[in-house]
């Protein structure tokens, strides 16, 4: 009995690989009416009235061991070991697709590696490739990488084979413009050449022991066939050679308009249509670049985003913030208008998710070390004119004078010196809050 192909559905997927949960949960009680239709049956504690939660997928052993069939939809999911989805083909081994991210600065490149291997369960190192140079030379040999993935995996052999390396700051090892012929590229183009067999896929000899490599010393045989390998880097540059080999400089009418490169939304177009051509100009050498098939790429953040990095995350930095002051019993309040501001900071730096501490630090520098010797501020409120320098934030002293009423007496027009209880940051004026000791 053949059966006819369909495509697979996400109702066909096993979802408890990827954290799910496969509890059976009871479902709510039924209303008056369906217990008036059901003819006074109140067996709704039964198994069989049990559903699993919302995306789960039905065991289908257990499905035919009870209902005692076989249907044709059972027999054709995935989920089913005997599944009959599309024509028969031929066995076949499937190899790994190592994957190179391109993407600016701060664009969440390690956060979306460190997500893929929580989310599906294996065991990650990240690697910094600046640390790495050439057998023989001083600093670490790319065999390091795999004991740091063996420890990371418990010393679990076959666990570690299936692990997740993250090589980043790949372009950092790019050729060096200089002549080769005088003193060899260690940490660059050597690197490069180390790297080749062990992310291609072979047997390699990893040292037990960290450091010089002893011949007589014991060591550990890890395929690296199933191990992916990602590699990561801003490739600052890069863009300039893509927008030479597709926007190529033409006169007359309907030629090609000059574009800035340095807006993120243009690189973000020219890293898509990135080649292996494009990094090979750039610095890495074809083999390398040959056993990275898949090449993605990440876009720059805008303000928007930014400001959801802000607030939204378990530890975003206005939780981090308002943690750090509750630890001395004070509430830390920042306006949307504030928000907003420091993302457009950022944005203009260009330098992503990873400026918006550094904004917020110089900001809020003076005023964490103030207010601890503070008994009656109770609120420290942040808007768009501290964010700006203009003036330092609003300190609240008065009980009664909340965020909240703070900004309504704002809106009716008044200023924070006309109003009772709110005093600005001065950490110049030292004897006034320490005393004659300071």
């Amino acid at each position: 009995d053949t059966a006819s192909f369909r495509e697979p559905t996400m109702a066909d997927l096993r979802l408890t690989q990827f954290g799910r949960s496969s509890a059976i949960v009871t479902p709510p009680p039924p209303s008056s009416e369906e217990e008036e239709g059901e003819n006074g049956d109140s067996s709704g504690g039964d198994a069989s009235t049990l559903t699993r939660p919302f995306c789960e997928t039905p065991d289908v052993t257990e499905g035919n061991a009870t209902n005692g069939n076989n249907n044709d939809e059972s027999d054709r999911s995935i989920a089913n070991p005997n599944h009959k989805i599309g024509p028969e083909v031929e066995d076949c081994e499937l190899d790994k697709s190592n994957i190179i991210i391109i993407g600016p600065t701060g664009s969440g490149k390690t956060l979306l590696v460190k997500t893929l291997a929580k989310l599906v369960d294996v065991p990650l190192v990240i690697a910094d490739a600046t640390c790495l140079t050439q057998a023989g030379y001083v600093g670490e040999d790319v065999e390091s990488i795999l004991f740091k993935l063996y420890l990371e995996s418990g010393q679990d052999l076959e666990r570690c084979q299936r692990g997740i390396v993250y090589v980043d700051e790949t372009d950092k090892i790019r050729k060096s413009g200089g002549n080769v012929s005088i003193s060899r590229d260690v940490s660059g183009e050597g690197v490069q050449h180390a790297l080749l067999k062990i992310v291609e896929g072979n047997v390699i000899n990893v040292p037990k022991e960290p450091g010089r490599k002893n011949p007589r010393g014991d060591f550990i045989q890890i395929d690296t066939s199933n191990i992916l390998f990602i590699s990561g880097g801003a490739f600052a540059g890069l863009e300039t050679i893509i927008n030479k080999r597709m926007d190529a400089a033409s006169i007359g009418f309907g030629a090609t308009m000059k574009k800035n490169i340095e807006d993120f939304k243009v690189q973000g177009k020219y890293f898509d249509n990135a080649i292996p051509k494009d990094l090979v100009q750039f610095g890495m050498i074809p083999e390398f670049v040959g056993r990275f098939p898949v090449i993605v790429s990440t876009k720059g953040l805008d303000e928007k985003s930014l400001v959801d990095i802000l607030t939204e995350p378990k530890n975003s930095l206005m939780k981090q913030y308002n943690f750090q002051f509750a630890m001395n019993g004070i509430r830390f309040h920042a306006t949307e208008c504030a928000l907003a501001e420091v993302a457009k900071m950022a944005f203009l730096r260009g330098s992503g998710a990873r400026g918006l501490r550094s904004i917020t630090e110089n900001i809020l520098m003076e005023t964490m070390f103030v207010v601890p010797s503070l008994e009656k501020v109770h609120t420290v409120y942040l808007d768009a004119m501290a964010v700006r320098g203009e003036r330092k934030p609003i300190l609240l002293k008065h009980p009664d004078m909340t965020a909240e009423k703070f900004e309504e007496l704002l809106k009716e027009g008044q200023t924070w010196e006309e109003m009772e209880g709110a005093d600005v940051v001065q950490f110049e004026d030292s004897e006034e809050y320490f005393g004659e000791a300071a």
